[in-house]
């Protein structure tokens, strides 16, 4: 495609070069760049594109995008400076691949808990609905029958229009996604239009970044902001957020709760058992559903995707069968049966409000005593690690606090001050740092009826210690820990 037309409705300057020439990528790692690439240069947190500017020609790179003035224009470059490198990138995604999101209905989903579980919900619907869909999420990219890794929650936007290029090659027509706070603020998901958005709730998560909760709010709020009239904002009613969410949207809002009868869809009964959970809905739709998770969160997530499935038109009948042959999601609620005479859960929860969550869900289903490994990330917002000592405190019988990524932070630090949130004459917990020793821990202190959760890693296959990165999957530690037990 030429230069001039990948450029529509950027502001830019030239500041060598000329614009009428062929570009056949675009990237912005100056080592995948090959001959005839468009370069992105990104002044990035710990990495400074500019810097690589020199490679991404040595490569091949025909045209450059630029921040910030160079010392030198090589010869037969074309150079283009922009105000922000990322913001830009989304728009030369999008023209580059001639927007394939005009045949794609994508529906974005964000909030601090319960992206992933809602995503997946979706997606199972999308999929029984349609015969085929696509998801983008924190645990995998699914596009079709391809399975893709993913790095993390919501991938750049480069990457993202590369996807869907992929998904209208393959005549995918519906797509959900997990839209990260960092992909708000960083301009990931700047130019999609999305059919749908979905507010799950909001509670305080990644202030190392947002610094506060009024602009970690703010930024969660642009995914409603950037909706067009005629599209929809799924909103948690019950949310104490939520009516700031919808003064921040322009579209069709719709609203989901527990037990608002003013809300769009609302249960009017519902059961929670030890294999799953029932209820009834009120409002836009009646009917009874059943699913195979458990948990009262579950209900929310569950309620979220029914309501935009059906301002997406799909027949009740269809939602139901998906819910109800719905199994999991890998490291959320994840039940390890070995055939055991106890309980044993692997979940993901790593913010106060999940881990209450969870300890919630938890009281429903246990029938003798409770024992919780938990820890807390490195390098992350600290503020946290005292609230959830608090709250192992207030429902576990034992604990065990042990790594979770400490990334470059001390561990010793981090236990400290998750430590300082047990009352002063608590003492029923043990720090056991090395997290395989503390699962075998867990799961050799447990009895008959008994309920062990691992907290905090979920589907992650991978631990973070300084510069290392160790392979480490609580679920498979736990089988083996289980076999070894027997």
């Amino acid at each position: 495609m030429q230069l001039n037309k990948i450029l529509k409705n950027i502001n830019y300057e030239i500041k060598a070069g000329n614009i009428k020439k062929e570009i056949s990528e675009i990237k912005y790692d100056s080592r995948a760049i090959k001959t005839g690439n468009l370069f992105i240069a990104i002044s990035g947190f710990k990495i400074d594109g500019h810097q690589y500017i020199s490679q991404a020609i040595e490569n091949g790179a025909t045209a450059i995008i630029i921040e910030k003035e160079l010392e030198v224009y090589e010869k037969d470059i074309t150079y283009l400076k922009v105000e922000n490198s990322r913001q830009v990138m989304s728009i030369l995604a999008k023209n580059f691949f001639d927007n394939p999101l005009k045949e794609i209905k994508l529906i974005g989903i964000t909030g601090t808990n319960g992206k992933t579980t809602t995503a997946y919900l979706l997606y199972k619907i999308l999929q029984k609905y349609a015969g085929q869909a696509a998801l983008f999420g924190t645990i995998s990219n699914i596009i079709g029958s391809e399975t893709l890794s993913s790095n993390r929650t919501t991938p750049e936007s480069l990457d993202l229009y590369r996807y869907f290029a992929q998904m209208k090659k393959k005549g995918i027509k519906y797509g959900v996604m997990e839209v990260s706070s960092h992909a708000l603020d960083l301009y990931r998901v700047e130019s999609i239009d999305f059919e749908a958005a979905i507010f799950t709730n909001l509670s305080p998560e990644h202030l190392d970044y947002h610094q506060s909760l009024d602009n970690y709010r703010e930024v969660k709020s642009r995914l409603f902001s950037q909706l067009k009239p005629n599209k929809y904002a799924i909103i948690n009613a019950d949310d104490p957020n939520s009516e700031y969410i919808k003064k921040k949207s322009e579209a069709q809002n719709l609203s989901y709760s527990l037990d608002t009868k003013s809300a769009d869809l609302y249960t009017t009964e519902f059961k929670l058992k030890q294999t799953g959970l029932e209820y009834k809905t009120g409002g836009k739709l009646v009917a009874n559903f059943k699913l195979n998770l458990g948990g009262l969160f579950n209900i929310y997530n569950s309620l979220a995707v029914v309501l935009t499935a059906l301002v997406l038109g799909i027949e009740k009948n269809i939602i139901k069968k998906a819910l109800a042959d719905f199994d999991s999601v890998p490291g959320r609620f994840e039940i390890i049966d070995q055939g055991q005479k106890f309980q044993l859960i692997v979940d993901y929860a790593h913010t106060p409000d999940a881990m209450e969550n969870i300890l919630k869900a938890a009281l429903n289903i246990k029938k003798n005593k409770l024992i919780i490994l938990f820890g807390c990330g490195g390098d992350r917002d600290r503020s946290k690690r005292p609230l959830m000592a608090a709250l192992a405190e207030k429902y576990a019988d034992s604990i065990i606090i042990s790594n979770d990524n400490p990334r470059s932070e001390s561990p010793t630090k981090i236990f400290k001050e998750i430590e300082k949130g047990f009352s002063s004459n608590f003492t029923n917990y043990s720090i056991i740092p090395d997290r395989k020793k503390g699962i075998k821990a867990a799961i050799e202190l447990a009895k008959k009826d008994d309920l062990v959760l691992l907290l905090g890693r979920g589907h992650e296959k991978y631990q973070v210690i300084k510069e290392r990165k160790i392979e480490l999957d609580d679920r498979q530690v736990a089988i083996q820990a289980l076999k070894d037990r027997e």
